[in-house]
């Protein structure tokens, strides 16, 4: 009886330490937001964050930065079924100390986000934005020569057409070829854009294209990589956009 007694203890520890492991991976989390949104958190549901300086898909904040904003880094990640695992990466700092990812984009904590779900590092310097869980399908990425720039969800740079008017691409044939279309059917959007500035147009041949403030939106065939902007300048025709200055006057 005493046998048996101990093994039933021995049981009941092992379940409890088995949930307790069991909560301790599930390393992300997604929240409700006041507004209606959602984000990701870490396991005790403190919020994480993207920054648009990371826009390579490298962290640029290091030293100083790095005590208000954390890097977030889980061995292994287990998340509930809305997320897809495979979005999550790892990447090694400069500093040798490995830091989570996703979507491409590295991960933070704020270390004035006291309790969970705390949001107080949502638009800091417009540049901090919470994660949320189906990433921004567009999103803002800074570059220390050219400032903040809308970039698709994966950081590619999205370009505007100063020969388009609003509401209408000139750009067609070869020209889409080198500039193909962006369009997302439903914007979501940092915090500091608004979602209304999008819309969409139909073009001549029934595709469909997202235009920001009646601008249409383009990618660059030349852009390989995330944090590339190698189409801004092209012909003095071609520009990355900067919410906060445009529309601009075209040349």
């Amino acid at each position: 009886m005493r046998r048996v007694s101990t093994l039933l203890l021995v049981a009941a520890v092992l379940a409890v330490v088995g949930a307790a492991a069991g909560a301790q991976a599930t390393a992300v989390q997604v929240r409700a937001g006041a507004n209606g949104g959602s984000y990701l958190s870490d396991s005790r549901g403190m919020t994480l964050y993207y920054y648009t300086k990371d826009a390579d898909g490298q962290s640029a904040c290091s030293g100083n930065c790095l005590n208000s904003w954390p890097a977030f880094y889980a061995a292994t990640i287990t998340a509930p079924a809305s997320l897809k695992v495979s979005d999550f990466g790892t990447i090694t700092r400069a500093d040798g100390a490995k830091q989570t990812t996703y979507l491409g984009w590295p991960l933070y904590l704020f270390a004035r986000d006291v309790n969970p779900g705390d949001t107080a590092g949502e638009a800091a310097n417009k540049v901090w934005y919470v994660m949320r869980p189906s990433g921004y399908t567009v999103a803002l990425s800074t570059s220390a020569t050219l400032g903040n720039y809308l970039v698709d969800s994966t950081g590619m740079a999205l370009y505007w057409y100063t020969r388009d008017t609003p509401g209408q691409s000139v750009c067609a044939g070869d020209c889409v070829k080198n500039w193909p279309l962006f369009y997302t059917a439903n914007p979501v959007v940092p915090s500091s854009l608004a979602a209304a500035d999008f819309a969409t147009i139909t073009r001549a041949d029934g595709s469909k294209q997202t235009t920001y403030k009646g601008y249409p939106l383009y990618y660059w065939v030349r852009d390989a990589k995330r944090g590339d902007t190698t189409g801004q300048d092209v012909g003095k025709v071609w520009y990355v956009i900067d919410p906060a200055k445009f529309p601009v006057t075209a040349s």
